[in-house]
């Protein structure tokens, strides 16, 4: 049986869910990473996101972080947030500038992000960032995603949030299919990502960078796209 649920940030859920998040995580990524970025995906990299996850929803920072199960197990799991301040300062040259500061790697590092919008654009309060959505790989392609997608946007569109930005790597092929096809996503801007840093065998330090597309999307579109897609499949299980 499906249930969604909300982040309860608790090791009985992180556990199982950091294992579920890595191996979704690592599927995606292994076609287009360099082997010494995934030697940094392990499981206790991802148990550290889901414990500042935690963390921030006690602090009232992370209001929407919902947990997929199937028989009681955690198989999937989606993060969104208001949409960060520095995103919302677009200058006369259609470029906003997010200041990213902290720990890379065990590196320390102060960074300013260039996002170029393709036109001005203007956020309003009822938008949100979808910032994660994972799926255990034995559970794919069976309508889990779907119905995971389904119960929270609808849930989200409910409480009077009408649309969503989502960024997306555009090395990922199936994640940019999954965006642009499935969420709709429209591109309105492009960015560079600091991914990693990593040290080759001889002791030369490589600063990972990747291209990222940044696209809106809004709620009803995206639930109308969705009963277009389980109708697909529902006729074609007839045989229609």
């Amino acid at each position: 049986m499906l249930q969604v649920k909300k982040f309860s940030g608790t090791y009985k859920e992180i556990l199982p869910l950091a294992d579920v998040y890595m191996r979704s995580y690592n599927q995606l990524s292994k076609a287009y990473k360099s082997r010494a970025e995934m030697a940094l995906y392990t499981k206790v990299s991802f148990i550290k996101k889901l414990e500042t996850w935690a963390i921030n929803q006690a602090d009232g920072k992370e209001p929407f972080i919902y947990v997929l199960y199937n028989n009681d197990k955690p198989c999937g799991v989606m993060r969104l947030n208001h949409i960060p301040d520095d995103y919302r300062k677009i200058n006369d040259n259609y470029q906003a500038v997010e200041k990213e500061r902290g720990y890379l790697d065990g590196w320390q590092i102060a960074r300013n992000r260039r996002i170029d919008y393709s036109t001005r654009f203007n956020y309003t309060d009822n938008t949100l960032i979808l910032n994660q959505i994972y799926l255990a790989p034995e559970e794919q392609n069976k309508g889990f995603g779907t119905y995971f997608i389904k119960q929270v946007f609808t849930e989200l569109h409910k409480r009077g949030y009408n649309q969503f930005i989502v960024e997306y790597n555009d090395n990922n092929i199936n994640g940019k299919k999954f965006h642009e096809g499935v969420l709709c996503a429209r591109k309105i801007a492009h960015t560079t990502d600091f991914d990693h840093i990593t040290t080759s065998k001889r002791g030369k330090t490589n600063f990972c960078l990747s291209p990222v597309s940044i696209g809106i999307s809004n709620f009803s579109e995206v639930l109308d796209n969705i009963a277009v897609i389980e109708r697909y499949f529902a006729n074609k299980a007839k045989g229609l």
